[in-house]
């Protein structure tokens, strides 16, 4: 009975790419990054539009916008 461990050929889930034997993951690096990219950009415009709705709540209520003229 050997109990032979032959390196596993496995391929990359998005491109299908051959993955290097060592890698833990299920993509390859160059879909990791992209996938990271867009998730960083994400975040970066959603940070972006919440802070312009608070600067433009915070800027109104300074400068009394929306009362009644008497």
């Amino acid at each position: 009975m050997s109990n032979n461990k032959d390196p596993e050929i496995r391929y990359c889930k998005k491109c299908g790419c051959e993955l290097v034997s060592t890698n833990k993951h299920k993509l390859c690096d160059n879909c990791r990054r992209e996938r990271n990219a867009n998730i960083r950009n994400g975040v970066l415009g959603a940070v972006g539009t919440v802070g312009s709705i608070a600067l433009f709540i915070v800027t109104k209520g300074k400068h009394g916008g929306g009362g009644t003229k008497a």
